[in-house]
């Protein structure tokens, strides 16, 4: 059996139940099964190919079911399907470090919440189409509900397609890797940091995504902001975000001032005890030796 053959046998056996299945899962089926060494484009031409004999049909960019079903939404609430979220990012060649870091933050970070709060994330390298790839970031830019952004390497593409987003006034979302700083022109914009060393800061930043994406307004936006509730309603989020967040700053910042005031009153209270006694102050070194 051809590669080519053994795609489209597994594919179709993914989608043998109805439901509806994006690129990314397809392919995470295909290395469930040991299929690994595939090209892009034997798998491209294997789905252009089950298209055509009308074995498969397109529901959305990137997403498929088998021809011929019924619906049968496994990832949809009451037959709707879920909302859609494009993800820009920084995306790199295979085993760059910008690869890993995009791959990582989409997988553990920007996906498991969407898919918590409703939404069916997906990034430009799980588009399969014949169309002009410029034209379906446009359109994911323009249709998708929410759009999250990774300013991590100061992409110009990424900082194109938040622009292009931006003009359209629909729900936006930044984030950046921790310590790393943003051009100027975009440095005014709230942009949520992420650290995926740190396992704290992941569920802090997954928190904090999930209560930004459930607080915005979804509704169709007009051309036009006068009489627009839906974007006026949208800015009013954003400020409060803006507000909570800074919140959430200056909190984590009178902790450390906190701990910091601690030490030093506590230092301030045995100094003088433990010059006074030195065989007390080898004592208290030996004992700290412990907790290191």
């Amino acid at each position: 059996m051809t590669k080519s053959a053994m795609i489209k046998e597994l594919v179709m056996q993914l989608l043998s139940d109805g439901s509806i299945y994006s690129v990314s899962e397809m392919k995470r089926y295909l290395n469930e099964k040991a299929l690994e060494d595939y090209t892009e484009g034997q798998f491209s031409g294997s789905i252009d190919n089950l298209l055509k004999n009308k074995k498969i049909e397109k529901i959305d960019r990137g997403t498929y079911r088998i021809a011929g079903t019924e619906m049968n939404l496994t990832k949809a609430r009451n037959g709707v399907l879920p909302k859609r979220c494009f993800v820009v990012s920084p995306i790199g060649d295979a085993g760059t470090d910008i690869r890993k870091n995009a791959d990582q933050l989409y997988e553990h970070i920007i996906k498991p919440v969407c898919e918590k709060c409703g939404f069916f994330a997906q990034r430009v390298d799980e588009f399969n189409t014949s169309d002009s790839i410029t034209q379906e970031i446009l359109d994911a830019l323009n249709d998708y509900e929410l759009v999250i952004a990774d300013l991590t390497g100061h992409n110009p593409n990424v900082f194109f397609e938040i622009g292009y987003r931006t003009k359209n006034e629909k729900p936006i979302i930044h984030l950046k890797r921790k310590d790393e700083t943003i051009p100027f022109d975009v440095s005014a914009i709230r942009t949520f940091e992420y650290d995926l060393t740190d396992l704290d800061m992941v569920t802090v930043t997954k928190d904090r995504l999930e209560q930004v994406i459930k607080n915005f307004k979804y509704d169709e936006i007009k051309e036009s902001k006068k009489g627009n509730s839906s974007f006026e309603n949208n800015m009013i989020v954003a400020s409060l975000n803006d507000i909570q967040y800074k919140i959430d700053v200056l909190t984590e910042e009178i902790k450390k001032k906190e701990n910091e005031t601690t030490k030093t009153e506590i230092m301030k209270i045995l100094m003088p005890e433990l010059i006074k006694n030195p065989n007390a102050a080898d004592a208290l070194l030996r004992l700290s030796e412990k907790f290191k």
